[in-house]
């Protein structure tokens, strides 16, 4: 299946067509993809993207393991229907379209039906995590979209969907005892959901703080978590900017995500 050349947003090896999904390609779901650690040395042998969206990190999840022992198995889940069949259009039309598969329907209800059988090494999430009242209109998105949400924008954003206790619930539920969960969020929003998640059994081994620019406050925080409580010096704490505040794109950026941005 081949996808239109309009209207898609083209990676250099696979395309993403987002007309349905409310929450468009960003920089937050690439930058989470590009970031989470792939290696041989912990190949995963099964992959889940909670809230898929248009499916962007998943497809980067498979062109990340296609170069690594073993073949990963990437599934997605996501509540919005729209959306959901509109990552399966995108999974069917990639490279990896053997080993993609979406689930349309909430978290809460994959977990509880599939959590028993399905268990996953690596669970990454770029969540709604806005909570009631805050303002979503802040960080990277500069999009026409992002300053005029519409009510489907608005319930992508907002954590009300997908609360953080509900959320962790289903990766204590879905994930293996050696398994990693990693996701992005705002700065204010990462010390709530690390705090939750660390009452709960699942504890922070990387974390990466993202600033626009050197002179700009940290905008976003990814974060790596498992069931295995590490030494304090043993969390891996990094920093990334995105520009160099000259308006060019730091080599740190360009590094990270070279392998999917078209520009680099």
């Amino acid at each position: 299946m081949s996808l239109p050349r309009t209207n898609a947003f083209r990676f250099k090896q696979f395309a993403v067509i987002q007309e349905q999904s409310a929450m468009k390609v960003g920089t937050d779901g690439v930058l989470l993809g590009a970031w989470v650690s792939l290696s041989d040395a912990e190949p995963p042998g099964r992959i889940l993207d909670i809230g898929t969206g248009t499916g962007v990190i998943a497809l980067m999840m498979a062109q990340r393991t296609d170069t690594l022992s073993g073949t990963a198995v990437v599934d997605a889940v996501e509540a919005d229907i729209p959306a959901g069949e509109e990552a399966a259009r995108n999974f069917a039309s990639s490279p990896w379209a053997g080993r993609l598969r979406v689930y349309v329907m909430p978290v809460q209800q994959y977990a509880a039906a599939y959590g028993e059988a399905e268990k996953y090494s690596l669970i990454v999430s770029n969540p709604p995590y806005f909570m009631a009242g805050t303002d979503f209109r802040r960080g990277f998105d500069t999009s026409a979209a992002a300053s005029q949400p519409g009510p489907a924008r608005v319930a992508a954003r907002h954590a009300e969907m997908l609360p953080y206790d509900d959320l962790i619930g289903a990766v204590l539920t879905l994930l293996r005892p050696d398994g990693r969960f990693a996701a992005i969020f705002p700065y204010r929003e990462a010390g709530i959901f690390i705090a939750k998640a660390a009452a709960r059994g699942l504890f922070v081994r990387r974390l990466l703080e993202v600033r626009g620019a050197p002179h700009k406050p940290v905008k976003r925080v990814a974060v790596e978590l498992s069931l295995h409580r590490p030494a304090r010096e043993e969390v891996v704490r990094e920093t990334l900017c995105i520009e160099d505040g000259q308006g060019n794109f730091t080599e740190a950026y360009r590094g990270l995500t070279r392998d999917f941005y078209l520009k680099f």
